[in-house]
């Protein structure tokens, strides 16, 4: 999918706000805040930084410290309603449907010295970045996996530049790299289940690779065959539920995979921004795919049936299988050769999957072209940002973080990834 300039262009827009924030001054520790550290610098030649965040308290103040933080460390601001009537029915909306994030809604506009029942700004996001990453994923089920646990690894990948260059523009005076800064969530609420997330862009929502205390884990892709025609790229509008939301949604209140296509049955839900599908799983072994059809918007669930389940940046829906997919590009990074290697290494596979048969998997699809054609409005590096390793059963989740380009492969030209060490992060009970 080609980046599109309209959409980069509307939502720098959309993004410019009026809410600047009310942060009180003093040094008293916030009780709500466990941790909230920089565990990954940024050092010299370096791109990636990680905070880790862990929350724990009542919805409303785990909304409010969020909002705190996405303030003070990343200046995040609120979208504002294209007229109040959009803000009154969404305040609606949540009080029927997901009242879990109304609360949060509730912290947020405290912390920004608002009145929830009296403000045209939205609370239910905490952007300080937008687009999503590419990435790639695979599902294997307990009954298949060598340690008897269901897990899933996963890739995500994305340009090396600004904000500014990705919409084809000079990098601004003090711009930073964009999706540089990452972070790593624990949140412990008073209603609703515990969960632990790697996430970015969106402090309150964009949660991309998540496992709840029951073990439902969902991971956020890009779909880019969805067409950006279909979306809906005018945050001022919104209503009801966008995708990252409806993943919060089911992570705060599922335990199983059933009881997340209710809930995402019973929800209107936006592709917003840019086209996405994800992968729900759960601790029994199933999982299934969740994406609006292009052609009609219906929900569409494609389940794994036992085995290992896969999911790149196109339509499962749409190209279900191998033979349904077009000619083979000869950007090597595409979508279709990405699924088509992933699809041959579990074929070719035998017995049973361990972990490190998952992170071998992800090798064989890193990020690492100085110009995919697949999704840059222009000639951008794009690199595997992060690779992660979910283990549903365990309530965990082992990540590395790109660095920097290593040395150059003579043969190909290409750079080796340089990778952080590991970081292990689990749920608590």
């Amino acid at each position: 999918m080609k980046m599109k300039i309209v959409y980069l262009l509307s939502t720098a827009i959309i993004i410019t706000i009026v809410a600047t924030g009310t942060l009180l001054a003093g040094s008293k520790a916030d009780p709500v805040i466990v941790k909230n550290e920089v565990i990954l610098q940024k050092g010299p030649g370096e791109y990636t930084e990680v905070r880790h965040i862990v929350l724990k308290g009542s919805n409303e103040e785990i909304g409010r410290a969020l909002a705190d933080i996405a303030q003070k460390d990343y200046k995040a601001s609120l979208v504002k309603y294209a007229s109040p009537i959009y803000a009154k029915a969404r305040l609606e909306y949540m009080k029927r449907n997901y009242p879990i994030l109304l609360e949060r809604m509730k912290g947020v506009a405290r912390s920004y010295g608002l009145s929830l029942d009296d403000t045209d700004l939205d609370t239910s996001s905490l952007y300080y970045c937008m687009p999503a990453p590419k990435c790639s994923a695979a599902f294997f089920p307990a009954r298949i996996s060598a340690n008897k646990h269901n897990f899933y690894v996963l890739n995500r990948d994305y340009y090396l530049a600004s904000m500014s260059e990705i919409m084809d523009a000079k990098r601004l005076p003090g711009e930073g790299d964009f999706l540089s800064r990452m972070f790593v969530i624990e949140m412990y609420p008073d209603k609703g289940y515990p969960s632990i997330a790697i996430g970015a862009l969106d402090l309150l929502n964009m949660h991309v690779d998540v496992v709840n205390s029951k073990g439902l884990s969902v991971a956020m892709l890009e779909d880019d065959t969805y067409g950006m025609e279909r979306i809906m790229k005018d945050l001022s509008r919104q209503s009801g539920l966008n995708m990252s939301q409806a993943i919060r949604l089911i992570v705060d209140t599922c335990a199983t995979v059933e009881e997340a296509k209710t809930a995402l049955l019973n929800n209107k839900i936006s592709v917003t921004l840019l086209p996405t599908h994800f992968m729900v799983m759960d601790s029994s072994g199933r999982s299934f795919i969740y994406e609006r059809s292009s052609k009609d918007f219906s929900d569409r669930f494609l389940d794994n049936n036992g085995l290992p389940q896969l999911i790149t940046n196109h339509s499962v829906c749409d190209y279900p299988t191998v033979d349904k997919f077009p000619k083979a590009p000869e950007d090597d990074y595409d979508t279709f050769n990405r699924y088509r290697r992933l699809d041959e290494y579990v074929r070719g596979h035998s017995g049973k999957y361990s972990i490190e048969d998952g992170k071998h998997a992800m090798s064989l699809v890193y990020g690492c072209v100085n110009e995919a054609t697949e999704g840059g409005y222009h000639a951008l590096p794009l690199r595997t940002l992060y690779t992660a390793v979910v283990d549903i059963d365990e309530r965990a989740i082992s990540v590395k973080f790109y660095l920097r380009d290593g040395k150059i492969d003579p043969a190909t030209g290409v750079p080796e990834l340089v990778f952080s060490k590991p970081f292990e992060f689990k749920l608590k009970e």
